[in-house]
Order: C-alpha cells, then sequence, then structure tokens
C-alpha cells in the first residue's frame, strides 16, 4: 500500500528535526507574545478610560503599558525573523534532497518510461511540481503550528476576561469551517486536474518548439495554435475552478465569524453599561473575537494550496516509484579480455510478457566480425541493440559479451565496450572538444584530433570559428546535420571500444563524405565487431552475417551469398532495391 503523499514528504524532514523543532519553538514563542498584545491594548484603554471618569491622567500606567506593548512586539518580531531564517535553510535543503533524488532517478529509469512521457511533462515534474510543494511547504508549514498556537493561546485570553462571551466565537468557527467543507473537497480535485493539464501544455510546447521546422514546412502553425488553445483553455477552466472554488472559501468563513463579531459587540457593549466587565476587556474581547476566527480560517484557505502540493506530491512520487532498470549484480563480473565476441542463447524478448517477439534467438559473433541487421520499418533491429546493450531486460535466455553474461556484468563494464552511432545525432552544449572526448575526462587533445580526421570531421572543423574550441548550442543548431553526424561518428572513434554499433550512421551526410566515411569505418572496424543496422543493402553486401529481422524476430542468418541463394525474405528486399 503506498504511503500517504503528505506523509512521505514530511519524511524528507527527518534529518532536520533538530533545526525543525527550534522552528517550531520560535514560531510558537512569536505568536504567544503577539498573543498578548491585544490584552495589554485592553489595559491601556480601561486606563485611559478610568483617567477621564476620575479626572486624573495615569501617565506612569500608560507608559508602563506601552513599553510592554512594544517589548512584545519587538520579542514577537524577532522570534518571526529567526524562525523565517531557519524555516528557509530547511525547506531549501529538502527542495534540494528531492530534486537530487528525482535527477538520481531519472538515470535509473527503464528507457520505455521516456517512450511513454513526453519530456515536457517530465520537465513539468521536475520544476513545477517541485517549485508548487516549496512553496506550500515554505509558506504553510510554519504556519499551521503558528495558526494552532494562536486558536488555543486566544480562546485562553478570552476564558480569562469572559467566559460567557468567548461561547460566541467557539460557536461560530464551527459553523464557518463546516459551511467551507465542501467547497474545501472539491477544489483537491480541480488542483489535481489542474497539475495534470499543466504537464500536458509543457509537453505539447516543447514539441512544437522542437518541431518548429517542421510544423512550418507542412503549414501546420493554425491547426497547432488550435491545439494549444485547446489545451490552454481546458487548464484555464480547470485553473479557474481550482482558483474560485479556494477562493470561496475565506468569504464565507469571514462571513459567519463576522455575524459572530458583530453579536460579541452587542452583547459586550450591553455587560460593559451593565458594569459586568471593563471597557478596555470589551476591546480586547471583540479584537480577540476577530483574531480568533483568523487560524481557522487561515487554515481552511491553505486548502487550495495542500490540494495543489498533494497532486504535485501524486506526481513527483509516481516518477520516483517507477520501474527501474533491474539491480546490478552484488559481485559484478569483469570479462578478462576485451576481444569483442557476442553470443545469443536461447534469448526470448517482448515488450509485454504476453506478447513475445524473439522467440530462441541463438547466434555467435566472434571477433572482428561484421554484422549487419536489415529489415522493414519496425522490425526490430533498434531493439535488438538496446537488448546487446541491456536497456532492455531479456524475458528468457542469455547474452554474453566477451565470455560473460551482460547480466552478470555492470552496466557501466559493458557498455564502455560499445561506441554507438545513432541515425538521430545528439550533441551536448559545450566545445566540439568536449564533445568528441565525451567517452573520458580530459581526453588528449591529440586523441580528439586523430578521431576527427578518421571520421573526416577535422577539415571541417577547421574552418569554424574557435575550431575544435567552438561552442555548440543546444541541440547544435550552429553546425549543418551533416556535420553533426561526422561528429558524433569521430565521438565514436575517439572512444576506441571494441564493439561499434553503427545505426545508419551515414544517412545525413553526402555522397562524397560518404565514401569517405565509409573507408574510415571499413579501417576502424578490421579490428573490431561490429553491428550495422542498414537500409540501404549495398553497403552491407560483405558483411560477415546478415540478419534479417521482421515483427522484432530474426527470420533469416546468412551472408549475402547464402541469404540469396536461398530466395527468401532477405533475396526480395534486396532485389526490391534494385529492382
Amino acid at each position: 500500500m503506498k504511503k500517504h503523499t503528505f506523509k512521505r514528504l514530511f519524511g524528507y524532514f527527518n534529518a532536520h528535526r533538530l533545526r525543525l523543532f527550534f522552528v517550531l519553538l520560535f514560531a510558537s514563542v512569536s505568536t504567544v507574545f503577539t498573543v498578548m498584545a491585544p490584552f495589554v491594548i485592553g489595559k491601556i484603554t480601561t486606563t485611559l478610560f478610568d483617567s477621564i471618569r476620575d479626572g486624573v491622567f495615569y501617565w506612569e500606567t500608560i507608559l508602563w503599558l506601552l513599553a510592554a506593548l512594544v517589548c512584545l512586539y519587538l520579542i514577537s518580531q524577532f522570534f518571526s525573523f529567526l524562525q523565517g531564517f531557519h524555516m528557509a535553510k530547511i525547506t531549501a535543503n529538502v527542495m534540494s534532497e528531492i530534486r537530487r533524488e528525482i535527477d538520481g532517478k531519472m538515470h535509473r529509469l527503464k528507457l520505455n518510461y521516456y517512450d511513454t512521457h513526453t519530456h515536457g511533462d517530465i520537465l513539468s515534474v521536475i520544476t513545477n511540481d517541485v517549485d508548487t510543494i516549496n512553496n506550500t511547504v515554505s509558506q504553510n508549514l510554519t504556519s499551521i503550528v503558528t495558526q494552532v498556537i494562536t486558536a488555543a493561546g486566544i480562546l485562553f485570553m478570552m476564558l480569562t476576561i469572559s467566559p460567557k462571551l468567548t461561547l460566541i466565537p467557539v460557536i461560530m468557527v464551527p459553523l464557518s469551517l463546516l459551511s467551507a467543507a465542501g467547497v474545501m473537497k472539491s477544489g483537491g480535485k480541480y488542483y489535481g486536474k489542474q497539475q495534470e493539464l499543466l504537464g500536458q501544455l509543457n509537453g505539447y510546447i516543447e514539441e512544437m518548439y522542437n518541431g518548429q521546422q517542421i510544423v512550418q514546412a507542412f503549414t501546420y502553425q493554425d491547426k497547432a495554435t488550435q491545439r494549444f488553445h485547446a489545451l490552454n483553455e481546458e487548464l484555464k477552466y480547470s485553473s479557474y475552478k481550482a482558483e474560485t472554488t479556494a477562493g470561496a472559501v475565506s468569504p464565507i468563513t469571514t462571513f459567519v465569524n463576522d455575524t459572530g463579531y458583530v453579536v460579541c459587540a452587542a452583547i459586550g457593549c450591553l455587560r460593559a453599561i451593565g458594569g459586568f466587565i471593563t471597557v478596555g476587556n470589551v476591546q480586547a474581547m471583540l479584537e480577540y473575537t476577530r483574531r480568533f476566527a483568523e487560524p481557522f480560517s487561515s487554515l481552511a484557505g491553505m486548502a487550495g494550496s495542500f490540494g495543489a502540493a498533494k497532486a504535485a506530491g501524486d506526481r513527483i512520487f509516481a516518477l520516483l516509484d517507477a520501474e527501474e532498470e533491474a539491480p546490478e549484480e552484488q559481485n559484478c563480473v569483469i570479462p578478462q579480455n576485451r576481444s569483442g565476441s557476442v553470443t545469443f542463447q536461447n534469448v526470448r524478448f517482448g515488450y509485454t510478457p504476453d506478447r513475445i517477439l524473439m522467440n530462441g534467438v541463438n547466434l555467435t559473433i566472434k571477433p572482428g566480425q561484421k554484422v549487419a541487421i536489415v529489415g522493414p520499418t519496425g522490425a526490430g533491429k533498434t531493439t535488438l541493440i538496446n537488448l546487446l546493450m541491456r536497456f532492455y531486460e531479456l524475458n528468457g535466455g542469455a547474452i554474453t559479451v566477451d565470455g560473460v553474461n551482460i547480466c552478470d556484468m555492470s552496466r557501466e563494464e559493458l557498455r564502455s565496450r560499445f561506441g554507438i552511432v545513432l541515425q538521430d545525432t545528439w550533441l551536448f552544449e559545450g566545445t566540439i572538444a568536449d564533445n568528441l572526448g565525451y567517452a573520458e575526462e580530459a581526453m588528449d587533445r591529440a586523441k580528439i584530433i586523430a578521431s576527427a580526421k578518421s571520421a573526416c570531421a577535422h577539415s571541417f572543423i577547421k574552418t569554424l570559428p574557435g575550431g575544435y574550441d567552438m561552442e555548440l548550442s543546444k541541440g547544435a543548431e550552429n553546425i549543418s546535420q551533416g556535420e553533426r553526424q561526422l561528429l558524433t561518428i569521430a565521438r565514436a572513434i575517439a572512444s576506441d571500444p571494441e564493439i561499434m554499433i553503427l545505426d545508419e550512421a551515414t544517412s545525413n551526410v553526402d555522397t562524397h563524405t560518404e565514401v569517405l566515411i565509409q573507408r574510415a569505418m571499413a579501417r576502424l572496424m578490421k579490428s573490431r565487431t561490429s553491428f550495422i543496422i542498414a537500409h540501404r543493402l549495398s553497403t552491407i553486401r560483405d558483411a560477415d552475417m546478415i540478419l534479417y529481422m521482421e515483427d522484432g524476430d530474426i527470420k533469416e542468418t546468412g551472408n549475402h551469398e547464402e541469404l540469396m541463394q536461398k530466395n527468401g525474405k532477405y533475396a526480395a528486399l534486396y532485389n526490391s532495391q534494385f529492382a
């Protein structure tokens, strides 16, 4: 059973128990001195009334009372400052810890989490939802303690002044809370919907921003705008309902409490005329009556904020509870050699257990062999690579690299043996040299340049402003797509792996550059095992092994000549490209 959201959230404060204790102590002291102030003001009023009645101005008494009042306010504000200072420290530390947990979780999540959640929605959890929790905790946690102590203190002071008049606010407060209870309940539902829609809207904006060139190329601007307006309107309506319901709490409670204030004022004046209570005590009772309702109104008004915090917390903990990659073995095995041999032993895999795509695959790939993976779109070519690098876990069987089951190796050790170049390029903000040397810290500049030369990237890098020290923008938008592809190839070469994975690596470069890269790759792959996902079958005729995939499974295996002689699916696909 999942922990209650707030119980789990407050668990983060355990490490700050001592500081939190002092925060609550400071808040309590500050509140107690604040609560005493109206009583002293009442005493001043009574003294003034007595002065007028007696014809003698009691200066000394009034001055002492005024000095006491100033001291009360100074002490109250001093402890309020201490409470706010330490609470800010606690909140900052707790939010930092939550963000660290989220960041660590992002690196342990299974890949299918990113397949089923938009980037914008994930970013909304990390930014908007954490900020919502931050605002609620920092503004309301000590306020709860303050309001509770205020209510208890005011009740005590009222009972000491007039138990009969105290009955009026004591009766009115429950009435005001009951009148607002229904509104508070519905507000939480609307806040939950608001956070969900905010994540959807952020995801849509991120998608449209990244795909702006395609949006304009297909004149999709009007439809994109309409979709944005639809989501925005839905979010506006949900936000409107959430804020309206939360905002309705205060007027309802205020109206009921003001009614009690009027009744208390009328009865208090009658009792003062009758000589049952002093004028100053009537004033103090009226002040306490108004202030007695404030803690309850404030607590009721926090319902909206806590509703939003609960919705945000649910989304944060849903991310933190998402299924992670299988944990590493306690004693991970390190292969004794780095030859690059790969073996599939009766491998079974499916994205869901009830729909197995790959059944009983057995392959033996010797060190230095060139393996081509072909097949129609959606055949499972990239899935096979993901299994090899352990981005997905097998449903059965085993894959070994250099004689060791990949499940017995650490993921860091396993993936350090692979160099990968994807069709979709990805470069980070930073210099070209930083991107090429991404595989190891402080990579030697000579090694970086050598890898760039092998990938035919050195010549164009020299023409760029700054050369290898040129800063790439987000997504490397300040260089061409072909140049980005060359840099990713150079990055893979610089990592010097024993196994290369090329996912149609030359698809984004011109024909002349492709020829140069093919030659460089041929030299590079002579001593390395390589897996090549190919769409142009003419480029993989010399492969030692060709795997034809369809519907997520391997249908045919062999070299080019063997598969052509079978005259099966591979032969049909090959002939179709030259028809």
